[in-house]
């Protein structure tokens, strides 16, 4: 968890998260995807190797996710193992040629061009504005990984969610406040958090009057004129889902 941490805020987050879990479960392979309740899903990461594997990527992300059991029926974050649910779905006519049907894989059926014979373990939060999807994968072997295994996972649920809001707030909060000196960004950094200008002072051992010079630049490099402006500036969300590498959701 420690490295997760440490990687908060770089470019390789979901790379490095996803090699720790991947560690943690002695699994090999890994996705990260996106589920957003108002917009199409998005792979952010995910480090199978084969052009083939590229197709069953784009499949799931942009049709049979719908099918995925553990979305249908997630209520609070955890760790599931997919062949927990073996069910066989019923997919409408628009997600029927993207399909398998296969008793031979955990689900009962196969997403088309997604590589067979898989374990799964999925890892499922909120966080980055939607439902996110964490799954580690390695090939099916004669014993299944230990309950310990996935109770190691479900325990870090929770934090490995904070770290992913985390980085999603300083990722997301760095462009509306570029253009600001390293002074005026500590500055704005303060007052996002709550603290007064004598606060701040303190804080960064410089005048108040040094402070308000500080706030006066701020507002004006920004174009806003109140706090609740520069508030609702940090906060203001991507124009597209965050990606941070995979493939692209088709249109």
């Amino acid at each position: 968890m420690t490295q997760i941490i440490c990687s908060i805020g770089e470019d390789d987050f979901p790379a490095i998260a996803a090699e720790a879990l991947c560690k943690l479960t002695s699994f090999e392979l890994a996705t990260i995807v996106v589920h957003y309740r108002e917009a199409r899903s998005s792979l952010i990461f995910d480090n199978f190797a084969t052009s083939e594997s590229d197709l069953g990527l784009q499949n799931y992300v942009s049709r049979t996710y719908r099918l995925n059991p553990a979305l249908e029926r997630f209520v609070k974050p955890g760790a599931v193992r997919a062949s927990d649910y073996k069910a066989i779905p019923a997919p409408d006519r628009h997600i029927q040629p993207y399909i398998q049907k296969t008793l031979e894989e955990e689900l009962g059926f196969l997403t088309v061009g997604w590589p067979a014979g898989m374990e799964e373990i999925g890892l499922y939060f909120e966080a980055l504005g939607g439902i996110v999807e964490f799954c580690v994968y390695r090939e099916r072997a004669r014993t299944p990984a230990p309950a310990q295994t996935l109770h190691a996972l479900h325990s870090l649920c929770e934090p490995v969610a904070a770290a992913f809001s985390r980085h999603d707030a300083l990722t997301h909060s760095a462009a509306p406040l570029a253009g600001l000196s390293s002074r005026e960004g500590q500055v704005a950094g303060l007052m996002l958090q709550g603290c007064t200008s004598e606060a701040i002072a303190l804080r960064l051992e410089i005048s108040c009057h040094t402070v308000k010079d500080h706030r006066k630049q701020i507002f004006q490099k920004l174009r806003i004129s109140s706090l609740a402006e520069l508030f609702a500036l940090s906060r203001r969300p991507a124009p597209q889902p965050p990606r941070w590498g995979g493939v692209a959701t088709p249109q």
